[in-house]
């Protein structure tokens, strides 16, 4: 394939690059654990997979063409990240450790669904997918196995890089077991989710 590393690069660059899907997993990953961290990160993952997907079936471009479907995930994903932002800020300081088992099943799945939608109603991820991916595809090989090879690259370099940072993350959670903290944070996550929301929202293509 046309320059793979530079594939490699400039996945990692865009997974390293702060955004909805950074803040949401560190959010999770600071007031519930690594556990629930890296049931976000999959749920991230299969956002991407599921991207790729669309992208393989010809309904990313589609979705990109269309002004009107364009919009109803630009604003869905909006919507998603304002609905978490506020969440977020009306919800009760809990401590770090206090769980139940019940309560702990229920925000694996949480944490999961939240990943998956961040990442799904994001649609520069859908433009990326169908404009950056061909560039490195040579038409004259086998054009399956390149892409099923520069498929697998986004998920596993997102994989990689989002799971070493739950687990540094992690390891300076109980530093930050304090309400105060944890009232500081809770606002600044659920800002920052509304700021990154409107800036979707009011984002041209």
């Amino acid at each position: 394939m046309n320059h793979y590393y530079l594939f490699i690069l400039t996945t990692l660059l865009i997974a390293i690059t702060p955004g909805a899907d950074t803040v949401l997993v560190t959010k999770n990953t600071l007031n519930q654990g690594r556990k629930v961290g890296l049931k976000t990160v999959a749920g991230v993952c299969t956002g991407i997979v599921i991207h790729e997907l669309l992208a393989i079936l010809g309904l990313s471009a589609i979705i990109a063409s269309s002004v009107l479907l364009f919009n109803i995930v630009k604003y869905a994903g909006a919507a998603f990240l304002i609905f978490m932002g506020i969440s977020i800020l009306l919800s009760k300081k809990k401590s770090i450790t206090a769980h139940t088992t019940t309560t702990e099943q229920k925000s694996e799945t949480s944490s999961f669904l939240q990943g998956l939608l961040s990442n799904v109603l994001n649609p520069k991820a859908i433009i990326f997918f169908i404009s950056f991916l061909p560039q490195f595809i040579k038409p004259e090989e086998n054009t399956s196995l390149q892409m099923v090879l520069l498929g697998i690259t986004p998920v596993l370099v997102t994989l990689i890089w989002l799971a070493i940072y739950v687990n540094l993350i992690n390891y300076v959670r109980k530093w930050f077991n304090k309400p105060a903290f944890q009232s500081i944070f809770q606002r600044a996550t659920g800002l920052v989710l509304i700021t990154l929301a409107m800036r979707l929202a009011f984002e041209k293509r």
